[in-house]
């Protein structure tokens, strides 16, 4: 999918985007970008509204996906809970460009342009351009299911089939409504355990959030199932120095789900992996090298010693990496089996910040699933040893990366968005001049070229857009896709290409000195502390050669900068004059 624009148009806003807040990304004239790696960066100082982009976009596919699922949990049918009529933001316009799987190619000829727009206490409603999209008719495709729910709306195949949510920080709005469709999947799961269904394959509801739990998952699928190849930005030593996964274990408590009849009070037990023992459970003690049940604590353990033929195991009971993930994510929602119905509603009505701690976190024993001595082989970079080593043992900066890449390797093929806030935080410098190369690398291993309904550009399939105050990151972003966020005295935030402003200027490859003056207003090359060092100087008092000396021997605690050369070129200059005089 690619995106076009959105436009805030709620009276209220949202957040601190003020109502006509309107953000551009691909235009239709320059389809040749759209078939590149090209990133949407947004930059500006904190506060200006970069984020609330993400979180807004997240929220209305959130709103969307309810709207127009074939199947809705008890739960969020309370109109407490959700009303088709009410989004936040509460009126807008989204545009974007989206394939079709039944169509012979993803090429842009073959695309649809989709148009969402909502008004205020109005249901949303969805308008679909054909190619070449210039026509002012549009044709309307229904968000409503049919009656009898036996498939989601026609516009469920307009929606991307994945919205990615990552955030470095701990950014509540952004995991919100991501939140929410973890507990819409978790009661879809449960009420489908109660009416007896054969089996359960995926949640409906596209919208995925990579936390710290899931990135577990994300990393033990890449590593079972991608190539050396496509394995090479994680396996660079420079990077994370990763070489493979050694060995794992699965703790799976055996719980049940307790039910209680509306009219006689009386409770009955499920076992909570009921849908799942015989196929996909079934098939993970399968690949494992060994499984035992403890039937004192009702614990199946599965120990997985990873081999050639352990992959070759996975690869045969699981048809992806992504399928094996969405297992071990369904397998993780579960865990939040004990949260109340008072809890739940909590979570759906709120519209706010303050949404920490609405979830409980369940304690090793409450929970359905966790990973444990989970080992990975690295290369050390300091010494070039090969060791095993936990996976918690790794950096914040190497769990952020490994996020980050993996996600775009099982993702490769699909039509996805990825919003990425900040994403870069705990990494080095290193790290951060390469980011943008590794996502590259990481999304393009995908593009094979061939599908089974025709070739394909991987970077048609998906968008990605991410927050950023690196200037390294904007280095490697090109001018039309590095937007600046501004706040203006009034609080009027504005968001334009950095090709479009009255100082337009080119950011791919340019230096980070000039992105921080041009972007950030900030012109030193060091540290305000250091650079405190200068402004002590006195120039207007330095009437003697062993005066300006004294200012050099200060200066000599000082590591080299531009700034240092300067005012030492300045002191000589003094210095000379003083002489001559």
């Amino acid at each position: 999918m690619k995106l076009l624009k959105l436009k805030i148009e709620n009276e209220k806003g949202f957040r601190s985007l003020q109502k006509g807040f309107e953000i551009n990304f691909h235009t239709l004239g320059d389809t040749e970008a759209m078939g590149q790696f090209r990133p949407f960066c947004f930059a500006g100082l904190n506060g200006s509204g970069k984020s609330n982009v993400l979180e807004a976009l997240a929220n209305i596919f959130y709103h969307l996906e309810v709207c127009v699922a074939k199947y809705l949990p008890e739960s969020i049918k309370d109109p407490k809970n959700f009303k088709r009529n009410e989004c936040t933001p509460d009126a807008f316009t989204l545009e974007y460009l989206i394939g079709q799987h039944n169509r012979k190619g993803y090429v842009v000829a073959l695309f649809d342009k989709v148009t969402i727009t909502k008004e205020e206490g109005k249901e949303p409603k969805m308008f679909i351009q054909p190619f070449p999209f210039g026509s002012t008719e549009k044709n309307e495709v229904s968000l409503v299911p049919p009656k009898l729910r036996d498939s989601a709306a026609e516009g469920k195949v307009y929606l991307p089939a994945h919205i990615i949510g990552y955030s470095s920080g701990e950014n509540e709005i952004l995991s919100l409504p991501f939140i929410k469709s973890r507990l819409i999947h978790l009661d879809e799961y449960k009420q489908a355990t109660r009416d007896n269904y054969d089996r359960f394959d995926e949640p409906e509801n596209s919208l995925i959030y990579i936390d710290n739990n899931m990135s577990q998952a994300v990393l033990l699928a890449c590593l079972l199932f991608e190539s050396k190849k496509t394995l090479a930005p994680l396996r660079d030593i420079d990077n994370t120095g990763i070489l493979g996964l050694k060995s794992f274990r699965m703790n799976i408590h055996l719980h049940d789900f307790v039910f209680e009849d509306e009219k006689t009070k009386k409770q009955t037990t499920i076992p909570i992996l009921k849908l799942i023992e015989q196929h996909q459970l079934g098939n993970l003690k399968k690949c494992a090298t060994s499984w035992f049940v403890d039937h004192k604590t009702k614990t199946l353990w599965l120990d997985f010693y990873v081999n050639n033929a352990t992959k070759l195991a996975f690869k045969e009971h699981f048809n992806s990496s992504l399928e094996c993930f969405q297992f071990f994510r369904l397998l993780y929602e579960l865990n939040n089996h004990f949260v109340d119905e008072e809890t739940k509603e909590d979570v759906y009505r709120s519209k706010g910040v303050y949404t920490d701690g609405k979830l409980p976190v369940g304690s090793p024993r409450q929970d359905v699933f966790h990973f444990l001595d989970f080992y990975i082989t690295k290369e050390l970079k300091k010494t070039g040893e090969i060791k095993d080593l936990l996976l918690r043992s790794f950096s914040d900066g190497e769990h952020q990366f490994i996020h980050t890449m993996g996600i775009c390797l099982l993702l490769k093929d699909k039509r996805s968005l990825l919003l990425l806030d900040e994403p870069e935080t705990h990494f080095n410098p290193s790290w951060r001049a390469k980011f943008v190369k590794i996502l590259n690398d990481s999304i393009s291993s995908g593009n094979k070229g061939e599908h089974p309904n025709g070739s394909f550009n991987v970077h048609l399939l998906k968008d990605v857009l991410l927050t950023s105050h690196s200037p390294f990151i904007i280095s490697d972003c090109m001018p039309d896709n590095v937007i600046l966020f501004e706040k203006d005295d009034n609080g009027i935030t504005t968001a334009k290409k950095v090709s479009e402003l009255h100082n337009a200027f080119n950011t791919y490859g340019t230096s980070v000195e000039l992105i921080l003056d041009r972007l950030f207003n900030y012109r030193q090359s060091i540290g305000d502390l250091s650079f405190s060092e200068f402004e002590k100087i006195d120039f207007s008092n330095l009437d003697s050669s062993e005066k300006v000396e004294e200012e050099k021997d200060k200066l000599r605690k000082l590591g080299e900068s531009i700034e240092k050369d300067m005012v030492l070129a300045r002191l000589n200059r003094i210095s000379i004059d003083n002489n001559n005089a």
